[in-house]
């Protein structure tokens, strides 16, 4: 008889940490919930843009807005070198340049770069302010 209500009790406690667990796993996700949920952010943006030679060829980028940066993936089909121009804001709008070699594929990481302050992506170098 004791070892029967033994069992019991200690079924009844388990049963009642995993009623309460759920609520305790909840909890946690309420404090991430200042993170960014807008879809535009969990979107994938693409570019591409058509090569002077080979004709048919292409090159393109494409990148994910991050939260403490951003990484742009590229692959360059032409025969010759292509630029992504990133304008951001930091103190006023700035723009940093990706080279690609021809006939490369690869990814760069722009740090302090993000969803907050990414401004535009496009094609060609960065204009130079005295």
């Amino acid at each position: 008889m004791r070892r029967t209500i033994g069992v019991t009790a200690a079924v009844t406690i388990a049963a009642g940490i995993l009623m309460t667990a759920p609520a305790a796993v909840s909890a946690p996700s309420e404090a991430v919930s200042d993170q960014p949920t807008n879809a535009s952010l969990l979107d994938v943006h693409k570019k591409s843009r058509k090569c002077d030679k080979p004709k048919n060829k292409g090159f393109n980028i494409s990148w994910k807005d991050g939260v403490s940066s951003t990484t742009f993936y590229f692959n360059n089909h032409c025969k010759e070198t292509n630029r992504v121009r990133v304008w951001y804001a930091s103190a006023g709008m700035k723009c940093k340049a990706i080279t690609v070699k021809p006939g490369t594929k690869g990814s760069k990481k722009l740090h302090r770069i993000y969803y907050h302050n990414l401004m535009e992506v496009d094609f060609g170098k960065c204009p130079y302010w005295p």
